[in-house]
């Protein structure tokens, strides 16, 4: 099913909300694809959380790609986990002369920025991402975003940098128009910002942007580009939802914000569904008989105490027929469900089965 989503794509956005099994789906989806997709599988995840290295049993320390083994040996899956700090730091090397990145590096301001910027992650996921695929290392990308209320940013992410960075009270601050700073207004601010911050305080805050006015740009070029691939034929968006009963809400909040950004859902995947035997109506007629003390081979204190769990059953089967009353109704082309799990799969081996299930391959 969703290899036919995939099939001759480069790039696989996953994307959902917390706590739903969005990173334990793209490691399982990267596991799936290293055997079954010629040549090199990246998973890479922006959130922050190191669930992806749990996941796979690896230990992910900076931007670098890992290589995962499978059954003791190398294989062609590798998985990184974004760190911003020096996500940030590669992309000003890449635009600035070696002097000028130094003279940012040693700013405090651009340290504070590359840590804690409120979309920086987001910001230098698009630049670590730009380098994974213009190095033509790997045939399939799979990326695992943050939870849906800030995946979206991810997209618009350059825009939110280039409107930082070019906003007319920096430029006013920094001089960028070659007057202002030293009109007496300007200087009237300076000297005020001087005494509740501290001189030094704000001359590294004007160096930090007038540093930055001349490697930004080009930042923003790159990592649009990246965000353009986006909306090409080579993306495909990976929806992940738990079967809530507003689940079909959920979805379509997510999709409209898609929408807007010319984007839209290839494939969805509904994780945590009820077993399939709870949907069998011979298993709730069974239930339905012992709760009604009908007839029974066992003793009269079997049939008490089967009780209990014919009611567990009844419960899980009103729950198992309404998540697939909402599943069917989905207009997602291709939509895969993955049963519920007493635990979750942290195997490589558990995790390659559910990315078998998901991949649609019977083999």
């Amino acid at each position: 099913m969703i290899r036919e989503v995939i099939a001759d794509r480069s790039l696989v956005v996953v994307a959902g909300s917390g706590g739903v099994g969005k990173t334990t789906v793209s490691a399982a989806l990267g596991l799936a694809a290293s055997q079954r997709v010629d040549g090199n599988v990246l998973v890479l995840t922006i959130d922050p959380a190191r669930r992806l290295a749990s996941a796979l049993g690896i230990d992910i320390d900076g931007n670098e790609a890992v290589q995962v083994p499978i059954d003791g040996a190398p294989s062609n899956l590798y998985a990184a986990m974004l760190d911003p700090g020096p996500a940030w730091d590669d992309m000003v090397r890449a635009e600035a002369s070696s002097e000028v990145a130094e003279r940012i590096f040693a700013n405090p301001v651009y340290r504070k920025i590359a840590d804690t910027f409120v979309h920086g992650n987001d910001y230098a996921a698009l630049g670590w991402l730009e380098e994974a695929i213009n190095s033509n290392q790997y045939a399939l990308i799979i990326v695992d975003t943050p939870p849906s209320q800030n995946a979206l940013d991810f997209f618009d992410a350059p825009e939110r940098v280039a409107e930082f960075f070019g906003s007319p009270l920096l430029s006013w601050l920094t001089g960028g128009d070659g007057t202002l700073m030293s009109s007496a207004a300007a200087k009237t601010f300076a000297s005020l910002a001087d005494r509740l911050l501290g001189a030094e305080f704000f001359a590294d805050v004007v160096e930090f942007f007038q540093l930055m006015s001349s490697v930004v740009p080009g930042m923003v070029t790159r990592t649009s580009s990246v965000a353009k691939k986006f909306a090409s034929n080579d993306a495909v968006f990976l929806g992940v939802a738990a079967p809530s009963t507003d689940l079909e809400a959920r979805l379509a909040t997510l999709a409209d914000s898609l929408a807007e950004r010319e984007l839209a859902f290839d494939a969805v995947v509904i994780n945590g569904v009820e077993p399939a035997v709870f949907a069998n109506a011979r298993v709730k007629d069974v239930a339905g008989r012992v709760l009604a003390n009908e007839k029974s081979p066992f003793s009269k204190r079997s049939t008490e105490l089967a009780g209990p769990g014919a009611e567990y059953v009844l419960e899980r089967h009103a729950v198992a027929v309404q998540q697939r009353e909402i599943v069917d109704r989905l207009p997602a082309d291709a939509v895969a469900t993955v049963e519920r799990y007493v635990h979750s799969p942290t195997s490589t081996d558990t995790l390659l089965d559910l990315g078998l299930i998901l991949w649609g391959d019977d083999s």
